[in-house]
């Protein structure tokens, strides 16, 4: 109904919204295969590195696979992120940061965590376990020793993370979350990755309605804060 201008303008606009909505299906399916086609290869010859007799060699080659694997989870993380299939749910905060810590703490990391009280915030938790998730590894890579502190703040949540290590030339902090940027200049084996934490976490709070920052503390170190929205 209404005048001809408007229904041509509602009709473009309802058949460019179905083709968008055409080549984002198209493009999940595209992932979902890529994702797969890599996987396979990837599986196989992580199975062969057990045939390798030299334990320093296999360690090494598994390592690698390992962090391909890794590499690929981020990647399809990264482009799938516009259209999560997990819904919100009202999740407690600082368990969830605990659960994460907790699992450095099993593979010895140098990780700990305040105690917090129980702070309730809407999320995707798989999501937003995968950002603590990038954020404290990304501490532990570049600035050793790890402190995560969880509190209220400014109608939402914060996550602190705070590392020991050199810090980032205050120039390049934005540069850092842009993907495939690493804030040391080689891709050396002693760090690994292939700087896509720092840019999947930001999306990851962003699609919250959250925000990601990162500042070089007085003392020395870096420290990651991730703000989350309470519940409206």
């Amino acid at each position: 109904r209404g005048p001809a201008d408007v229904r041509q303008l509602v009709h473009a606009f309802n058949l460019m919204r179905e083709r968008l909505a055409a080549m984002l299906d198209e493009k999940d399916r595209m992932l979902g295969a890529i994702g797969h086609d890599l996987r396979t290869p990837l599986a196989s010859l992580r199975v062969r590195t057990e045939l390798v007799d030299d334990e320093v060699e296999r360690d090494r080659m598994a390592a690698t696979i390992d962090e391909m694997n890794r590499t690929l989870d981020d990647i399809l993380s990264l482009a799938r992120l516009g259209r999560p299939s997990e819904p919100p749910a009202l999740v407690d905060l600082p368990a969830l940061v605990d659960s994460v810590v907790d699992d450095f703490l099993d593979l010895g990391a140098p990780v700990t965590a305040e105690d917090s009280d129980r702070l309730t915030v809407p999320m995707r938790p798989t999501l937003i376990r995968r950002a603590v998730r990038n954020l404290i590894e990304n501490g532990i890579k570049y600035g050793g020793g790890v402190r995560v502190r969880v509190r209220a703040e400014s109608g939402g949540a914060i996550v602190e993370i705070d590392d020991d290590g050199p810090g980032i030339p205050p120039d390049d902090i934005e540069r850092m979350f842009e993907p495939f940027t690493r804030a040391e200049g080689s891709r050396s084996r002693d760090t690994g990755g292939a700087g896509l934490g720092l840019a999947l976490a930001r999306a990851i709070a962003t699609g919250h309605g959250g925000r990601l920052s990162l500042a070089n503390r007085p003392e020395g170190g870096l420290r990651a804060t991730l703000w989350l929205p309470a519940a409206g």
